[in-house]
């Protein structure tokens, strides 16, 4: 190599390695013990070069408490800038320790040892005290005018106030949100009263409801669903049961049993018919309400255990 070019090389080398500068600095300087500080490290170098750090966190010894782990990040493209938040725990003049940082660019790998400077941890007792200070107490209240007082009297009121409509619409909400109670078979019973009287259909319907709801009540009083039977075989099975009560029997038969030239045949039901078909169900009704329900019926046991 010509000596212009080998001058030139050495020049560029140099330039290089001037151009790679690390510094570890503490922000801020001086903290108190325990308090929080950041550990600053920065790195100016070509741009494009390719920065490693050590993968330990630079705490000088055990007396430091690491609170959040290395961050990095490059503002321009030629610094890199790595940050660490630390708690120091004893007090003195606290060098930083020296990281080794591997900077490579177009020219090679270079290593370079960062320069280190101090923190100054203050101790949390002062010069010449052995114990911890006591507890500050309470500052006195500032004078109160009479300006203040019309103020705090106010928003005393204005509380008051937002309470007590609070209270109101709890109390309305509570009323609101109250569980309505199911109507019983002799509610049920009063309503298809008033269907009969609505218009000319009513009579009609009201045997349709009124079959519904004889038959569905005294299913639900022995737990047995039938709804799949047809009104005849329907009142066999009722009628053959002894666990209904025998006035409650005879009289739901009898009026379903009225009710079928209504159903079937597409019969209107005189004024007096209805009235006594209300009246039968109305009496099966009270006598089911005032008879306790019986056991559920055993349920037949499988063909195989049987045989078995």
């Amino acid at each position: 190599m010509k000596p212009a070019g080998l001058l030139a090389a050495l020049a560029l080398a140099q330039a290089a390695d001037a151009q790679v500068v690390a510094r570890l600095h503490a922000e801020p300087a001086e903290v108190g013990v325990g308090e929080v500080c950041r550990l600053v490290l920065e790195v100016e170098h070509p741009e494009g070069a390719t920065v490693r750090l050590p993968a330990a966190d630079p705490l000088p010894d055990d007396s430091w408490v690491l609170a959040e782990a290395r961050r990095v990040e490059r503002p321009w493209p030629d610094r890199t800038v790595a940050t660490w938040k630390c708690l120091p725990l004893e007090a003195g003049e606290h060098r930083l320790p020296t990281i080794r940082v591997d900077v490579g660019d177009a020219s090679g790998m270079k290593t370079i040892d960062a320069e280190a400077g101090t923190l100054r941890v203050r101790p949390a007792l002062a010069e010449g005290e052995d114990a911890p200070r006591p507890m500050r107490g309470f500052r006195p209240a500032p004078p109160v005018s009479a300006g203040s007082r019309a103020r705090w009297l106010l928003a005393g009121l204005l509380l008051a106030l937002v309470a007590v409509v609070g209270a109101l619409a709890w109390r309305r909400a509570q009323r609101k949100a109250a569980p309505v109670a199911e109507p019983t078979p002799l509610d049920r019973l009063a309503e298809i009263g008033r269907l009969a009287a609505e218009d000319e259909k009513g009579p009609r319907r009201a045997v349709y409801a009124l079959s519904r709801l004889l038959r569905g009540t005294v299913d639900r009083w022995l737990a047995q669903d039938r709804a799949a039977l047809v009104d005849a075989e329907w009142v066999a099975r009722v009628e053959a049961d002894d666990r209904v009560p025998l006035g409650a029997r005879r009289a739901v038969a009898k009026t379903l049993r009225d009710s079928e030239r209504i159903k079937y045949a597409l019969g209107s039901p005189t004024r007096f018919a209805l009235e006594e078909m209300l009246a039968d169900a109305r009496g099966a009704l009270e006598a089911l309400a005032a008879t306790p329900p019986p056991p559920p019926a055993p349920v037949p046991a499988p063909a195989q255990e049987a045989a078995a």
